[in-house]
Order: C-alpha cells, then structure tokens, then sequence
C-alpha cells in the first residue's frame, strides 16, 4: 500500500472516528432533552389531574379491571392517567380499558416518591402524593412519545457523516498527494542517476522541512557512493599496476635464467632477486588485507588497554630486526608519577604496525636512514608523539595527498614503495580516534606528530 492511500485511510479513519462520536453526543443529547421534557410534561399532568381529582377523594372507589390485555405490546392509546390508592387499587383513570401499572412499580413509586418507566410502548410518570384528609395516592400519567424527530434527526446525522466522511477521504487524498510530492520528486530524481554519472544530486528547495533534510541526507549519501566509487576504480586501478610491475620484473628474471645454462652464481643472484619482488609482493598483500579489513569491519576490531611507551619500544625493535641497516633514537619527556597514565584504548598488532610504519617511512626518506621519536606523557592532556626524520620535508600540496591509497610523491618514484603504508597508518589511527599532523619546518625534514588520549583522562 502507498504512503499516500496509507495516510489518506489513517486520515480518514481518525477523521470519522471523531465526527462519529461528535455526532453521536449530538443524538444522544437531544434525545435526553426531548425524553426530559417530555417527562416534565407527564409530571405535570399528573400534578394538576391530582389536585382536581382528590379533591372529592370520597368519592373514589376502586375500579373494576375491564382492560383486555394487548397482543403485540402495543397500547390501543397514546395517553393516560391513572391515580392509586395505598391497597394499590385502581380508583380514577381517564382510560377504563387502560391497561394497569405493574404492583413492583408502584412500590417503586412508593418507595422513592416519584419514578420514570415504560408501561408497554408508552412512557409513564409516577408520583406519590399527599390528599388534604392525610391519604396517601400514586399518580401515573403515561403517553407516547413520537420518534419521529428523533428518527428524522439521526437520518439527517447518518447522511451528514457519510458526506462527511466522503469530504475527509477526498481532500485527504488531495493533502496527502501535495505533501508527498516532493518526495516523488526525489524518488524520480533518485531513479534517474546512474552508476556511470553519480555527480547529479537531488534539490533540497527552499523550505527547511523534513523532506528538505531528506534529499541533503541523500546527496550526503551520493557524496559517499561517489568517494567510495572512484577509490574502487583507483584501487583496482593501482593494484593492477602495483602487481603487474614486480610480476613483470619476476617473469623477465625467470626468462633470462631459463634462456640458457648460467653459473651457480647466476642463477643465485637471479633467485636472490627474484625472492625480493616476491616479498614486496607478500607485502603489499598484508598491507592490502589489513587495509580492507580497517575499512570494511572496523566493528570486529577490539580495543584494550596497552601501554603506550611499551608499544613504542616494541615498533623499535621490529624495526631494527626487518631494516638492520636503519636506526631509531627515543627520546623521552617527563613521565608520568602513575603509569596507569601511559594506558590506552588500542588493538596493539594494529597500532605496532601503524607505529612501525611511521618509523620505516621516516628511516627511508632521510639520508642518514634514521629516526627520532620524541614522545611527551600528559595526564590530564593528550599525549604527544613525534616521528622526525631528515629528509626534504614533504610540500604543503602534497600534505593533503600522502594519505591517499597508492599515492607517491613524484619526487620519490625511484624510491621502493607500495603507496599504501600511509593510507593504511592514517585508517588505523582513525580507528583508534588518534589525531595525526604533518610539519615540513623551513630547516627541513619532516614531523608527524600523534596525539593520544589516555585512558585516565576518558
């Protein structure tokens, strides 16, 4: 069912559920008022018939009964009245065929004073009373009470609810179709852009209403399928060019070794060099896999408390142990009186990697192959790390770029690189909510500088 045969139902209902119950009061209302006065008519004829009759109470004997009963509960009269004595015998009526007031509402006449009752089809009303000798009687006027009005008011109400009802669903219909057209709108424009062209996006207009923050949420949305789009056809992009290149530099090696009989020397050397594309190969794979899986599950990642210095010696010692060739100096400010000041929130194989890439970037930049770390524990702050290096620095257009899957300064092409460490080390730390900037001083060389925040300050 639409949104819009939905509404105008739900509309429709609450509409003729109100108006029903409005013009049900409005019956029921005037029905209590015509049976009220109607009964302070009876009341009335019945107060003046007892002050004629008893009158001459000696006079008053009971009536012989020469009522013959009805036989479809229907009085041959429309009006009576009738006065009883205390031994509830009959002794005036209007109507002797009148039939008789049951003797249980003539105790109830007795007992309350006065009451009001149906004596078959009629309406009856009856009150006990006083004569001036000190004789008790009951008084009972009984007439009918014509219905028609009261048929004619509820066949009037019955058609103005279905007019009504008929009005609520057509200008519910109408409503409903004015204000879901903008949504129509945006789901013609939605279904108009297509993968090939995801530039287009949807008009919000100029009110600041709930479809207006609808269509910004998809052109959000558009926002973030177009980055995603064109990262997929940069990564497919890049991978193939990052794996055709070693592929090609193994199968050419393999080629000339086979070409024909070479020394034990030869054929060493070509393995030895071969075994080096296919670690880069083995590499760029790890880089790749962890970087999928920090971008598409990030929720399956757990975070514990690990201490921050100890994962900064750790990425050290990795370093010296896969580079033997570079070297690491950690500087320290002053630490911390308590050492629970040094815990984080991290996953630590991640972190170690991020750490560890950080200084293998910086060794592999600078001439000297070599990195300083300064770090400064904060317990209240953050805690600050630096990576310095020695290198050219890296230039302001390019600090917006370094971070980039596959990006490689083209200053730096003859060095060995994927383009993926920095990509992967910035995913990594947005992980762990680490904030991360970059400074070429004009002395040269390059600082990331990291920043922490430790568990006691959360």
């Amino acid at each position: 069912m639409q949104i819009r045969t939905r509404l105008t139902l739900l509309f429709m209902l609450l509409a003729a559920g109100i108006l029903a119950a409005v013009l049900f009061v409005v019956f029921w209302m005037f029905k209590k008022n015509t049976e009220e006065a109607f009964f302070r008519a009876l009341q009335s004829k019945a107060e003046v018939t007892a002050q004629t009759v008893l009158r001459t109470e000696q006079y008053l004997e009971p009536l012989p009964p020469d009522w013959i009963a009805p036989e479809d509960d229907e009085l041959s009269y429309q009006d009576n009245i009738t006065i009883f004595d205390n031994a509830y015998n009959r002794v005036f009526t209007v109507r002797r065929d009148a039939a008789p007031v049951s003797v249980r509402d003539l105790e109830e006449i007795y007992q309350k004073g006065d009451s009001r009752f149906s004596h078959f089809n009629l309406l009856a009303y009856g009150q006990k009373t006083m004569s001036v000798n000190g004789f008790t009687y009951v008084v009972v006027a009984e007439g009918f009470c014509d219905p028609k009005e009261l048929i004619e008011l509820r066949n009037i109400l019955i058609l103005s609810f279905l007019f009504g009802v008929m009005l609520v669903a057509g200008t519910g219909w109408y409503y409903a179709g004015k204000v879901l057209q903008p949504v129509s709108e945006i789901v013609r424009e939605v279904g108009k852009i297509q993968p090939s062209d995801l530039s287009r996006r949807l008009n919000p207009g100029v009110n600041q209403d709930e479809i207006a923050q609808l269509a910004a949420t998809f052109n959000l949305l558009l926002d973030r399928v177009e980055r995603a789009f064109q990262m997929q056809k940069m990564f497919v992009s890049n991978v193939s060019h990052e794996l055709k290149n070693p592929l090609t530099a193994i199968r050419a090696q393999l080629d000339v070794l086979l070409n024909r009989e070479r020394s034990t020397e030869v054929y060493q050397k070509g393995l030895n060099s071969v075994l080096e594309d296919v670690k880069g190969l083995s590499e760029t794979e790890q880089k790749l896999l962890h970087l999928a899986r920090v971008y598409t599950n990030p929720e399956s990642i757990t975070l514990a408390p690990a201490r921050l210095d100890e994962l900064i010696w750790q990425a050290i010692d990795q370093l010296k142990k896969q580079y033997p060739e570079y070297q690491a100096t950690f500087e320290f400010g002053e630490m911390p009186e308590q050492s629970d000041a040094l815990l984080i929130h991290a996953n630590e194989p991640l972190l170690l990697m991020a750490l560890l890439n950080l200084m293998n970037n910086a060794c592999k930049y600078s001439p000297d192959k070599k990195v300083h770390i300064r770090a400064t524990f904060e317990l209240d702050g953050k805690h600050q790390i630096d990576f310095c290096d020695n290198g050219s620095g890296i230039p302001d257009d390019e600090k917006a770029l370094i971070f980039e899957p596959f990006y490689r300064s083209p200053r730096h092409l003859t060095v060995k690189g994927t383009g993926i460490g920095l990509s992967l080390v910035k995913s990594i730390l947005n992980l762990h909510q680490v904030d991360i900037s970059v400074e070429s001083p004009a002395t040269g060389g390059t600082i990331f500088r990291l920043f922490f925040d430790p568990m006691a300050s959360l």
